[in-house]
């Protein structure tokens, strides 16, 4: 799966720079997506610490919880495709786009199995799951 998440991504990067059909693109807001995503990766293994791991089986270091995890299960996954979708936004190619689609449609398959054995080694998953985002922090929307 890791193999197939790095093609993934490989691909949306390559296919910003090849030429070919154009939709809707802005330079600056791509950057900014980018940006974010780039933040997010490192947030979220930084708050990951000693659980981080490429394979979707949990290492034994414990469940992740704080920090960032507080908000959202997944913000690594969460900001990897804000990335792509920043390439798709910067470049404008309709590959790019329908590539970042094709990788959050990976993650979506990916996080399903992930959390099913997230669910069999730490008890409380169901209820952390529950009460927070997948892979944006939707919280401050029920703020009324």
């Amino acid at each position: 799966m890791v193999g197939v998440q790095g093609v993934l991504f490989l691909a949306v990067a390559l296919t910003a720079f090849l030429p070919g059909p154009a939709v809707f693109g802005s330079w600056w807001a791509g950057s900014m997506l980018i940006i974010f995503g780039s933040l997010g990766v490192f947030w979220g293994a930084k708050d990951l610490g000693r659980a981080l791991t490429p394979m979707p089986i949990p290492n034994g270091e414990g469940l992740a919880s704080g920090g960032i995890y507080t908000h959202i299960r997944h913000p690594m996954y969460g900001a990897v495709l804000t990335g792509a979708f920043g390439l798709a936004v910067g470049s404008g190619k309709l590959w790019t786009y329908a590539l970042a689609v094709v990788l959050a449609v990976f993650f979506e398959v990916k996080t399903r199995m992930e959390e099913s054995f997230l669910r069999e080694a730490y008890p409380g998953y169901a209820e952390y799951a529950a009460r927070t985002a997948k892979y944006v922090p939707l919280s401050f929307l029920r703020r009324g």
